[in-house]
C-alpha cells in the first residue's frame, strides 16, 4: 500500500468505537465516533496554504483529505466536533503528514509517515507533549482498525485502539 491507496481506501463516513487505556492508572475510557474523509485536489488553495506555513513544497504533495468527526467519551455528554485537514508530502511509501485543525485551519503539529511490511499506515509524531506512534489498517474494504500509543515526557503511557466501520463510501 502506499499513501494515496490509504487516502482513497479511507474515504467516505466512518464509525468509529474507540477505547483508551491509561497504563499507569489503569484508567480506562470508551467513546463512539464519526469520522467523514474527503478527498482534497492537491491543488485545492486550503492545501496549498497548508504547505506554505508548514515550509513544505506544494510540488512534492502525494494526497490530501479534508476531515469532520463528531463523537463522545465515556463520562461525558459533551459532544466534540471538530474539521481538519491532512496534506501528504513525499514519497508514496513515507514522508511528512501535516495538519491543520478547526475552521481557521490552525496548523498543527504533523508526523512522519510510513508504512509496515504488512501494508499498515505508520505515523509518529513528535513533540514537546510527547511521542505519538499510529498504527492503521485494514481487516476487509470497509473495515479499519487504528492503534495509538503516547508516551509523555514524564513516563506515563496511554494507547487507544479503535475499530471503524464505513458506513457510506466516498462520494464519486
Amino acid at each position: 500500500m502506499d499513501i494515496v491507496a490509504f487516502f482513497q481506501q479511507s474515504a467516505g463516513k466512518w464509525s468509529s468505537i474507540k477505547s483508551n487505556h491509561h497504563v499507569d492508572t489503569t484508567q480506562q475510557q470508551s467513546g463512539r465516533s464519526t469520522i467523514v474523509m474527503t478527498l482534497v485536489e492537491p491543488t485545492d488553495p486550503t492545501v496549498l496554504d497548508l504547505c506554505t506555513k508548514q515550509g513544505q513544497d506544494p510540488s512534492q504533495i502525494a494526497a490530501a483529505a479534508q476531515l469532520q468527526w463528531e463523537g463522545t467519551m465515556e463520562g461525558t455528554t459533551k459532544q466534540e466536533t471538530n474539521t481538519g485537514l491532512i496534506v501528504a508530502v513525499g514519497q508514496p511509501t513515507q514522508g511528512q503528514l501535516l495538519r491543520s485543525i478547526g475552521k481557521f485551519g490552525t496548523a498543527t503539529s504533523g508526523g512522519n509517515y510510513s508504512f509496515g511490511d504488512g501494508g499498515e499506515f505508520i505515523l509518529r509524531m513528535d513533540d514537546k507533549d510527547g511521542v505519538t506512534t499510529e498504527r492503521v489498517w485494514f481487516e476487509s474494504e470497509n473495515v479499519r482498525l487504528r492503534h495509538t500509543k503516547i508516551e509523555y515526557p514524564d513516563g506515563k503511557n496511554v494507547v487507544a485502539f479503535c475499530s471503524e466501520v464505513r458506513i457510506l463510501p466516498p462520494k464519486p
